[in-house]
Order: structure tokens, then C-alpha cells, then sequence
């Protein structure tokens, strides 16, 4: 996956689009969901969602509320670590409604997560647009919020990074799971780095 360095985050959509479009776990359909993410040197990544479902499941209105319950558009994202070069590296999971309720946290694995404070997720600005036919979430990854994790990163054109991008619902109802970058297990589970895709900051064409 190419992660085209941007001038601002105006450029976002711009770019070329990613698909979330693996169907998972006997998960026969999922309204169609796409997404976009850039990179602005100095301040972050920048990342859009978006999926044409017409009314979504949104229950949950606070951050860090259980919002993969409805029906949430999620990115995953790793980087290597200067502090942590043993063991299994600290990935970070960001999930949203259609109310722009963000769960956020960061860790090693799917328990005993680091979850962000009230103030530390207002750094994400995230926000989300319901349209008659559509919904859609923004938010930021400030390049200040993931070197408090893995300190200096040094991203520039070639760096790379790991990812993943979901659309779920748990929710007996509308159960679905689907994936960017395919997950192979037998059982539910986003929580599994090794089937995150690679990713490479490169230059935008003008």
C-alpha cells in the first residue's frame, strides 16, 4: 500500500482510494466502504472512511464506548519502535461509529490495551457525516501522539509501516466483518498484526 506524502491534509482525497472489500467469517455483503490516507510531514497522518450504508447502527455516543457493537469503520496501524525492538510490537486501534465515537487504544496484543485519555483523544479530532445514503468518519494520527508511544519515527519518503483498515459490526442483527489486507483466522479476530498489510510513505505525483 503506497501512503502519498501530502502538502496538507486538503489533499486527502486526492489520492488513490484503498478498499475494504475482504469478506470474513461467513460474512456474505457489507455496503460498500473505501477510504483514504496521507501523510503531512511534521504534523501526522490523515485518514477518511467512508461507507455507503443509509442508516447505521449507532448506539454509542462517548469516546471509548464499545463501538465495533454497531456498526464502526476501524484502522489499525504499527510502526516500528526505537523503545521496543524484542517481542511482539505495539500496534495502535482506532474505531468509529456513525455518531464519530472513537475507541482507542495501543499495545502488544488484543488484551491488557493502553487505552487513551479524554484529552488524548481530543488530539485525533474525530468526526463523523451521515448523508441519506452514506456515512463517513475523519481523523487525524498526530505524528506528536505516536512518538509518545515509539518515540522518534524519522518518516520520510521510503519509510515504511503496517496496517490494516475494517468495517464490522457485532451486533447479532447486521453482523458483518470485512478487511483491507486479509486476515487468516478461523475465529473473529482484528487484533492480529502478522495480517496487517505493509505500507510506504511515497511522494505525490503533481
Amino acid at each position: 500500500m503506497d501512503v502519498e506524502i501530502l502538502q496538507n491534509s486538503s489533499e486527502l482525497e486526492m489520492t488513490r482510494p484503498f478498499r475494504v472489500e475482504t469478506l470474513l467469517w461467513g460474512t456474505k455483503k457489507i455496503p460498500e466502504t473505501y477510504g483514504y490516507l496521507g501523510f503531512v510531514p511534521g504534523d501526522g497522518f490523515y485518514l477518511k472512511m467512508v461507507c455507503e450504508e443509509a442508516d447505521p447502527l449507532r448506539t454509542y455516543t462517548e469516546d471509548q464506548d464499545p463501538v465495533y457493537q454497531d456498526s464502526a469503520m476501524e484502522a489499525f496501524v504499527m510502526f516500528e519502535s526505537d523503545r521496543e525492538r524484542e517481542g511482539f510490537p505495539i500496534y495502535m486501534n482506532l474505531e468509529v461509529n456513525a455518531n464519530g465515537a472513537l475507541l482507542a487504544a495501543y499495545g502488544k496484543e488484543r488484551v491488557y490495551r493502553s487505552y487513551f485519555s479524554k484529552d488524548e483523544v481530543q488530539a485525533f479530532s474525530c468526526k463523523a457525516c451521515i448523508e441519506s445514503d452514506r456515512w463517513s468518519i475523519t481523523l487525524k494520527i498526530p505524528l506528536s501522539v505516536l512518538e509518545q508511544i515509539y518515540g522518534p519515527l524519522h518518516l520520510e519518503e521510503g519509510s515504511q509501516f503496517r496496517c490494516n483498515f475494517y468495517k464490522i459490526s457485532e451486533t447479532a442483527a447486521c453482523e458483518h466483518y470485512a478487511s483491507y489486507s486479509p486476515v487468516l483466522s478461523e475465529t473473529p479476530d482484528f487484533h492480529l498484526p502478522e495480517f496487517f498489510a505493509s505500507a510506504k510513505l511515497v511522494r505525490r505525483e503533481r
